[in-house]
């Protein structure tokens, strides 16, 4: 009996063992679980943080004036070229970059509206790197997209392809508002 009740206790303890084993290996695998769960959230939460960056940087450079220039269809907004006011509305921009004369004028916008596009090449490339994600920053672009350059895609198109990096053409690519515009 004693023999018996020995074996017995060995059973029990052996099973008590790797049930404590299955369980150390269970709560092993739901931490590891949980701490990858915790890195994907740490990851998105600095891709938002960089494409909030990249906007607001976008927002406060020269570039984005181009993008300014294109709100007004009337009278426009004046801006100072060499000391001198000189309005410009969305009308001037499309006739700038159709025929890109070399007054003052025209270099103006045209740099600005290049270093627009360089800027948003970057996007591009921070999106296809995984550095920020394609929905954080397609706003404000997008807007610009549907309600200002949609009109005159084949002019921004051909403009872009001529004057751009291809990623710029990429990035708009990405954007249901360019998809949805007639070339």
């Amino acid at each position: 009996m004693v023999d018996e009740n020995r074996s017995y206790l060995e059973s029990v303890v052996g099973f008590v063992g790797v049930v404590g084993g299955l369980i150390a290996i269970f709560t092993g695998v739901y931490q590891l679980w949980e701490s990858n769960q915790q890195g994907v959230r740490n990851l998105r939460w600095e891709q938002a943080k960089m494409a909030r960056e990249m906007v607001n940087n976008m927002l406060a450079d020269e570039g984005w004036k181009a993008m300014e220039m294109m709100d007004w269809d009337d009278d426009g907004r004046e801006y100072e070229i060499n000391g001198e006011k000189v309005r410009i509305n969305a009308g001037t921009i499309y006739a700038v970059l159709e025929n890109p004369v070399s007054d003052a004028r025209a270099k103006y916008i045209v740099d600005r509206f290049d270093r627009s596009l360089f800027l948003i090449s970057q996007l591009e490339i921070a999106v296809r790197s995984s550095l920020v994600q394609i929905d954080d920053v397609r706003y404000p672009l997008s807007w610009y997209v549907g309600h200002r350059m949609c009109a005159k895609k084949a002019l921004f198109e051909d403009y872009i392809k001529e004057n751009a990096a291809r990623e710029t053409l990429q990035f708009f690519e990405r954007l249901d508002e360019w998809n949805q515009c007639q070339r």
